[in-house]
């Protein structure tokens, strides 16, 4: 057996009978226009939040246009060193609350910008303030309406008739509560912007249940009935 190898030789190609395809397009043909895009049908993903984005996150709502949009001011400043000058310097994290208070009062509630202000006035971290914020149910993420209802529900309101009242508020002030989630996000708006309302626990005042707050007044006794009468005395 040969232990040589042999190897191919290349094949003579006929380059007559060749066939090439055009990479060019003909001269007469049209090149097609570009098409308008309808921006109205496009549908954008939104971003999923963090759960610390959840906590913040302040919704836009109809009750916006009744508070001023937070902004830091001298009179802001002024009232909010005179909270932290009652705390040694070494606990200026205790005066949260006021400031919370002083930013709510404004404003009419706590917005992602305001959380920011308070930390950095007390340096702390910002996490710490969303804490405070998100702990105690006074505190307001979204805008309320201009006049915002808050109708105690705990046994003897309840008793008494405060979810019939909480359904008249409603159905006067043209209010939606069927997405409402009472420990998330527990207010709801009228489209006006000028209503809103919201459960409360104990308002301590069992023996006049029903009772309820409009903004910061309290009503005691505050029957269904007297719904419409309630509401009249503050548009009046």
């Amino acid at each position: 057996m040969s232990s040589k190898i042999e190897a191919p030789r290349p094949r003579s190609v006929d380059r007559s009978k060749l066939s090439y395809v055009s990479t060019s397009a003909p001269k007469d043909s049209e090149v097609p226009k570009p098409r308008l895009i309808d921006r109205s049908a496009v549908e954008y993903i939104r971003p999923v939040l963090t759960v610390l984005e959840k906590n913040v996150h302040s919704p836009v709502t109809p009750g916006v246009v009744h508070f001023p949009q937070f902004k830091i001011t001298p009179a802001l400043e002024k009232a909010a060193n005179k909270r932290i000058a009652q705390y040694p310097d070494d606990q200026r994290r205790s005066a949260v609350l006021p400031l919370l208070h002083e930013v709510q009062h404004r404003h009419g509630f706590i917005s992602p910008e305001s959380i920011e202000w308070v930390a950095n006035k007390l340096g702390i971290a910002a996490i710490k303030v969303v804490e405070v914020v998100t702990f105690y149910p006074g505190f307001r993420q979204k805008a309320p309406g201009k006049l915002h209802f808050r109708v105690c529900r705990t046994l003897s309101c309840a008793m008494g008739g405060s979810y019939e009242l909480m359904a008249k508020l409603c159905e006067i002030t043209g209010i939606d509560r069927s997405s409402a989630d009472t420990h998330k996000d527990p207010i709801s708006i009228s489209p006006c912007g000028s209503y809103s309302v919201e459960y409360a626990e104990c308002l301590a005042s069992c023996g006049t249940a029903p009772v309820c707050l409009v903004n910061d007044d309290f009503h005691e006794g505050v029957t269904p009935e007297k719904a419409e009468s309630l509401i009249t005395q503050y548009e009046s």
